[in-house]
């Protein structure tokens, strides 16, 4: 239920596909903040719940998304088959940066890393979805306790 699962309703935008004038891939990153601002104010038609995108985030990450042969798309808000490439072979996890393309999570290439990223996605989504309650995630309470 996140924005690479196909949600029939997106939460948000491509930007690169939807104004593709003032987020061109060509584009110079550190001249973005130059383009022209004619974005209009997205508003989402999807009428699912923050927990309810949250959960199946963390069940998508957790169970479903490939991760031996897929990447992360922020630039095409789904998940696509890894290219050929250095920048995408032996990394555990790819998102693709939406510029210049390349993997902006190419950091994660040991095994055990990328073990405890899946475990930590596992173990959130278990207890969300068992629980329905941030607190069994978050100990807000606590944390803001401590701050006192």
């Amino acid at each position: 239920m996140f924005v690479f699962v196909a949600l029939p309703e997106p939460v948000l935008p491509s930007l690169q596909k939807k104004h593709p004038e003032c987020f061109n891939p060509a584009m110079q990153l550190h001249l973005v903040h130059h383009a022209p601002r004619n974005i209009p104010p997205f508003v989402s038609r999807n009428q699912s719940s923050l927990g309810d995108l949250l959960v199946g985030f963390l069940k998508y990450f957790a169970i479903e998304f490939d991760w031996k042969n897929k990447v992360i798309s922020v630039r095409e808000g789904k998940a696509m088959h890894k290219m050929d490439g250095m920048e995408w072979r032996n990394k555990f996890v790819c998102v693709e940066e939406p510029f210049d393309r390349s993997n902006t999570a190419r950091a994660v290439h040991e095994q055990p890393k990328f073990d405890m990223i899946q475990e930590e996605f596992m173990k959130a989504w278990v207890r969300l979805r068992d629980n329905r309650d941030l607190n069994s995630l978050l100990p807000l309470q606590r944390i803001l306790g401590k701050q006192k």
